[in-house]
């Protein structure tokens, strides 16, 4: 969601142009002379000829990331480097790959965990101490979480990168743990948690759609949590901290990335200076089952009493990074789910007024399928239409192929976005965290826009077909289950849990009965 919402904004900035231009004002209506008795009559005018279509847009210009230069400390710690002078700023991240996957049966432990160590203190500074210290390097901390990996990251001036690595070696190494701030930590994601239960349609659509999607027979799937509810939260105890700490904060289960003004030699100096301290034995690892796509279409109504909106996500499995269709897929996905010219935008939002907001989206896991889905936001009267007509369009997307204009605006938007991306300060060090954590090659992304590019419209219908079945979805709809129950109930059975009791099932609404033939 924060993608796709960052996304949006890009293609805001780039329609409306750069900020302090200025637009000069319309002019005022200027009414026509009046007419006198010897003025003569105008010749009528020739109609104007009908305007000249806009030329054609020029070829992509082709677009390649720096180079990466890596190399592994005595320890084990992988470290990666671009050098980049453009801003004479130097970007500090290490990735665990202890993101909330490793939670297992308890929930929230990584979310709990993974900052209670970058604010409890570490070594012998003190929390505030530890604060006190990154605000005088000009920094701050940051703490970064998903399904695979937590990043933490500090931007400092390059003289200053030294300091900045014995700090975050510090924090990493040595976190005090101390059981207050754990409990600080704890509380506050739990008033969060509790917060979204009660106000946040999509959020609670998510929860469940990831755990459909990777639900198993009898166990529980490392991907089945989107995230944690408050209860959940509250029964992470502070020895569960300094567990988790000591079984992933350790070197070879780490990637450190820099970027910026500084060379790869200054960068291998600080690296075996104040990176090859950190110590500790291998991860464990993780056992990862792949989930099967469900027999029939799963219907879910997270009920939230008094809304007059419906948050709606119809998702299902797509293919691994690492399969030779994962291109096409998005490919397709964009085309469909575009943020300004997508299928179901212009279709549901522009056309019809069905939905406020629609987009798909695509989750990548390091172990697993990816998860896709189709977001709608839309009144509790329109849901059954809006389902209908998203329902209708992935139905096309697998039998019919997009347009070549289709392909080349997805491939255009899709080349545009990953160059603007990369362009942001720090976004090529998270990048390669990221990349690294789902063992993919530096060069990932610059490839898959190559092989976007150069892909046939029937490539991208296939991969999509492939993955996404015609009854055979998991729909989940956030909203008043008086309203939207009966509406639901006419495309199948309809579970209905509430999310302010940890998403249980309160009732199952059955399908309605066919309508009798004539």
């Amino acid at each position: 969601m924060m993608r796709r919402a960052w996304a949006l904004g890009l293609f805001a900035f780039l329609v409306a142009g750069c900020p302090g231009q200025t637009v000069a004002p319309p002019p005022l209506h200027t009414p026509p002379p009046a007419k006198t008795a010897d003025a003569k009559p105008q010749e009528p005018q020739a109609a104007p000829d009908p305007k000249e279509p806009p030329p054609d847009s020029a070829p992509p210009r082709p677009f390649s990331t720096p180079k990466t230069t890596w190399i592994e400390l005595k320890n084990g710690l992988r470290v990666v480097s671009v050098l980049d002078r453009a801003v004479p700023v130097v970007h500090l991240r290490i990735a665990v790959l202890a993101g909330t996957a490793v939670d297992g049966e308890r929930t929230g432990l990584a979310a709990v965990c993974a900052r209670a160590v970058a604010s409890s203190g570490a070594g012998s500074l003190d929390a505030i101490e530890l604060q006190k210290r990154i605000e005088g390097l000009g920094a701050s901390l940051s703490v970064d979480l998903n399904a695979d990996r937590v990043v933490y990251g500090i931007s400092v001036p390059g003289p200053r990168l030294a300091e900045a690595a014995e700090v975050l070696a510090s924090v990493l190494g040595r976190p005090r743990l101390d059981p207050k701030e754990v409990e600080r930590v704890q509380g506050a994601l739990a008033e969060r948690a509790a917060g979204k239960a009660r106000s946040d349609g999509a959020w609670g659509a998510l929860m469940m759609l990831h755990r459909d999607l990777f639900a198993l027979p009898s166990e529980h799937h490392p991907y089945a949590s989107f995230d944690a509810t408050a209860e959940e939260l509250g029964q992470i105890k502070p020895a569960d901290c300094k567990a988790y700490h000591r079984r992933y904060f350790v070197p070879k289960n780490m990637i450190a990335a820099i970027t910026g003004d500084v060379p790869a030699d200054e960068v291998r100096k600080v690296a075996e200076k104040h990176l090859s301290g950190l110590s500790g034995k291998a991860a464990p690892a993780l056992s990862f089952t792949d989930p099967m796509p469900p027999e029939s279409t799963k219907i879910t109504l997270v009920d939230r009493p008094g809304s007059t909106q419906s948050e709606m996500v119809v998702g299902s499995l797509g293919p691994k990074e690492s399969e030779p269709t994962h291109a096409g897929f998005v490919t397709a996905a964009e085309v469909l789910g575009g943020a300004a010219t997508g299928r179901l935008a212009l279709d549901l939002r522009d056309n019809r007024g069905l939905a406020s907001n629609v987009f798909a989206e695509i989750v990548p896991f390091a172990n697993g399928p990816s998860a896709f889905y189709v977001y709608t936001k839309t009144n509790h009267e329109s849901t059954g239409e809006a389902l209908t007509a998203v329902l209708a369009e992935l139905r096309a997307l697998t039998q019919e192929a997009p347009s070549p204009r289709e392909m080349e605006t997805a491939a255009r938007f899709l080349g545009s976005i990953r160059a603007v991306s990369t362009s942001r300060p720090g976004a090529r060090a998270d990048e390669l965290c990221d990349l690294g954590s789902r063992g993919l090659p530096d060069e990932a992304l610059d490839e898959r826009i190559a092989t976007i590019r150069a892909m046939a419209p029937e490539a991208a219908a296939k991969a999509f077909a492939e993955h996404v079945r015609s009854g055979h979805a998991v729909v989940v709809v956030s909203g008043d289950a008086t309203t939207v129950g009966p509406i639901l109930q006419r495309f199948g059975e309809v579970k209905v849990v509430d999310p302010m009791r940890r998403f249980a099932r309160t009732r199952t609404l059955p399908a309605a009965a066919a309508p009798a033939r004539p």
